[in-house]
């Protein structure tokens, strides 16, 4: 296993366990998260426990993960149970099962950055917020 797949591995099982501390050694201080719009290892834990809370059981499986030098893409999928507060929706008791794409940068034994995130279109549409589209 290269040090990329160690640290994303470790990032997954942070987000999978809820063990947030497994974060601070291996997201860097300065992270930029381009696609949700914030900086630093805090916010990244404060997303993670908004969602954990949402859905208990939260769990990310990595399907597909490219490594070339200092760059990784991945297509993960995201399963959990919407039987918490998220965001002022109230628990709906529904599964959700959405598949991801990211893009980011690890060095140094750290997750620089990252482009891409949770399809929330997927997410309202799962939930039953919005309806989902219609065949022709």
């Amino acid at each position: 296993m290269s040090h990329a797949e160690e640290v994303l591995d470790g990032i997954y099982q942070a987000v999978n366990t809820g063990d947030l501390a497994l974060l601070d050694k291996l997201v860097a201080p300065d992270y930029i998260e381009h696609s949700e719009g914030f900086q630093g290892v805090e916010p990244f834990k404060q997303q993670i426990t908004t969602f954990r809370a949402a859905f208990p059981d939260l769990h990310v499986t990595i399907e597909d993960l490219i490594i070339d030098g200092d760059r990784f893409a991945s297509r993960t999928t995201v399963t959990g149970t919407h039987t918490g507060d998220l965001m002022g929706m109230p628990a709906t008791g529904k599964q959700i099962n959405i598949a991801t794409v990211d893009m980011g940068r690890i060095e140094g034994g750290q997750a620089q950055e990252r482009w891409g995130g949770l399809d929330m279109y997927a997410l309202l549409t799962q939930l039953g917020v919005i309806p989902a589209p219609q065949p022709g």
